[in-house]
């Protein structure tokens, strides 16, 4: 699922990770544990496909960052983080948020999707037993309710 070789992250002269080596097979669960500033969001962040690291390779689902369609490869990534919750305007329908997630997108901007994808999102949010926040704003929910919300994309 993962497949992570000597892979380094630079970013203004210092190294967020160093010569990692990480490999999380199918059905396997991981915990990432650590202090501020160890590199875990940096790691989600190149196993989520959302960061390419300066060097070594990194495979997601099967596919090498760098020479893949990473906004294809981002629809089949299920990722929920609070640092996403900054990103995610707080205007935006609860609906549209489950929405947008299926397709790997923060925001539902100018974009249109078809009614299969309203369906599935309004059918996600009764699965998990929220459905009474579909038409409530993102921005008026907990950040427990939102977590909740975040997580319901592919």
């Amino acid at each position: 699922m993962v497949d992570l070789e000597s892979v380094g992250v630079v970013r203004s002269g210092s190294h967020l990770l160093h010569d990692l080596t990480w490999r999380v097979e199918l059905d396997e669960r991981w915990v990432v544990l650590g202090p501020n500033g160890a590199g875990k969001t940096t790691l989600l962040s190149i196993a989520g496909a959302r960061l390419y690291p300066s060097t070594g390779t990194a495979h997601v689902l099967g596919e090498r960052l760098g020479r893949t369609d990473i906004n294809e490869l981002r629809t089949r990534i299920g990722l929920s983080s609070a640092a996403l919750a900054d990103r995610i305007p707080g205007e935006e329908r609860v609906a549209d948020v489950v929405v947008t997630a299926s397709w790997g997108v923060v925001g539902r901007w100018r974009e249109r999707y078809e009614a299969m994808d309203e369906i599935r999102a309004r059918a996600l949010l009764e699965q998990f037993g929220v459905a009474g926040f579909a038409d409530r704003l993102y921005g008026t929910l907990s950040e427990g309710s939102a977590s909740g919300c975040r997580s319901l994309g592919p």
